[in-house]
């Protein structure tokens, strides 16, 4: 059992000076020879000469852990680090980040059980790239130090026995690594898990909220931009994303932090990612500038900043996706966006009808931004209901993938009138159809052949008239 090696001082002496004989003068030419010096004199000389040739090297304190010592490993964050989210030119991380992403580490050494005064180890990190290790600033020991030296990570043990250091997440890099510890022929490893920037597996709560959807989660159309017309389509009806016009809706997203880690959501970052081509975020409401990936950092209460959601007139069933570290939303969030019709075409089929003929009487169609028949709950009304009577109130128009809709009545009585179509449940605006005209009901022809009476001669009883024998 070998006892703790005493800390050298850390000390350079400024010279080192000869004995004194060395110093005297030379004696004048011709003047009697001096004797040899004796043995102890050029001993002297000689450990004169050995010091000045150790004056430039200077003895610093502390000595290599002998493989009989023992170390033991402790990090002040007992849970996970997180990985930098995104990275600057230089490759360092942007604040604010998500906490904790660094720790304090504590090594104590000890030799017979004893504390190992000015003994030594090397760390480092597995993989280099998870951790930086850095010396720290403050709680450092008397005699105790960490930093670099001859190219690797040093700590020395202080009159206790203890050192610390600071290891840090400074990349994106995240798994599973170790800190390693060497001495003589040993190793200690402490293995830190280093996760990604976001929220971890066991938070809560995690959801999209936003507002103006209502229980359906429906973007209805606003009819602001639709126009009527009862001929040919026009070659253009507007951009799909009206400047100053666009549908939009305020969102966040939310989480709970887990209760062992409730400053965790803090600066967590979340991705919201738009999965259809007419939807888009903005962190404006007018919606001018759009993108379909938006970064956002959750506040200290696990809430976002709003942003926008943003949806073009051609509508569709719109998904978004929003994930932030190990949680993602399943089944990813979906949105039902209503077309916005831009022209309604109302088409009488017939000008003129007899009264009392039912049929076809009318073609209606809606059309999007992009000229193609979309599908439109309206209202329709005559202008003179006993003129025409409608078969319905209301019908769903068809969309492109079948015929155009077709309104069927009945003329009643002799006037003229015209359908009137509105969206559904909406008094404007309001479509009407060319007039149609219904004439007085024709009687069914009657025969032209006048009835005639004919006399016909009774039947000769047999055996009377003259037709007898002569």
């Amino acid at each position: 059992m070998s006892a703790p090696r005493p800390a050298v001082p850390r000390s350079c002496p400024r010279a080192l000076r000869a004995p004194r004989a060395l110093h005297a003068k030379a004696r004048p030419r011709g003047l009697r020879r001096p004797r040899l010096p004796g043995a102890p004199l050029l001993a002297a000389a000689a450990g004169a000469l050995l010091l000045a040739s150790l004056a430039p090297a200077c003895i610093e304190r502390g000595y290599p852990l002998a493989g009989s010592g023992q170390v033991e490993l402790r990090a002040d964050v007992a849970g996970p680090l997180f990985a930098a989210d995104t990275l600057d030119e230089a490759g360092k991380p942007v604040l604010p980040r998500q906490s904790p992403w660094r720790t304090a580490v504590s090594l104590k050494l000890t030799e017979a059980n004893e504390p190992a005064y000015g003994g030594y180890v090397e760390v480092r990190a597995v993989p280099s790239e998870a951790l930086a290790l850095h010396p720290v600033e403050r709680d450092q020991e008397a005699g105790a130090s960490c930093g670099v030296k001859d190219g690797a990570f040093r700590c020395t043990a202080g009159t206790q026995g203890y050192a610390r250091f600071t290891a840090a997440s400074e990349g994106d890099w995240s798994g599973e690594a170790r800190l390693v510890v060497s001495w003589a022929d040993r190793t200690e490893e402490l293995p830190i898990t280093i996760l990604p920037a976001g929220l971890p597996e066991d938070a809560a709560n995690f959801a999209l909220i936003a507002g103006g959807l209502g229980d359906s989660d429906r973007v209805l159309a606003t009819y602001v931009p639709l126009m009527c017309t009862i001929g040919p389509l026009p070659d253009d009806l507007g951009a799909t994303w009206r400047p100053g016009a666009i549908r939009a809706r305020e969102a966040r997203v939310r989480a709970s932090p887990p209760l062992n880690a409730p400053g965790v959501v803090e600066h967590a970052p979340v991705i919201i990612e738009s999965l259809h081509s007419e939807a888009a975020l903005s962190l404006t409401p007018d919606c001018l500038e759009r993108t379909s990936r938006l970064r956002v950092l959750l506040g200290a209460t696990g809430e976002s900043p709003p942003f926008i959601l943003c949806f073009s007139d051609l509508g569709g069933e719109v998904k978004i996706a929003v994930s932030s570290g190990q949680k993602a939303l399943d089944p990813i969030p979906s949105l039902t966006v209503d077309p916005e019709p831009r022209l309604l075409r109302v088409r009488a089929l017939r000008s003129v009808v007899a009264a009392g003929t039912p049929g076809d009487l009318f073609e209606v169609s809606a059309y999007n931004a992009e000229r193609v028949r979309i599908a439109v709950p309206v209202d329709l009304t005559v202008g003179d209901d006993q003129v025409i009577a409608l078969g319905g109130a209301s019908v769903t128009l068809r969309g492109e993938d079948s015929e155009a809709t077709i309104i069927q009545g009945v003329a009643v009585a002799p006037g003229t009138t015209t359908l009137r179509v509105t969206p559904r449940l909406l008094a404007s605006p309001e479509c009407s159809s060319e007039p149609v005209t219904v004439t007085p009901e024709q009687k069914p022809e009657e025969d032209a052949e006048e009835d005639t009476e004919t006399e016909t001669e009774p039947e000769p009883e047999p055996g009377a008239g003259g037709g007898g024998s002569p």
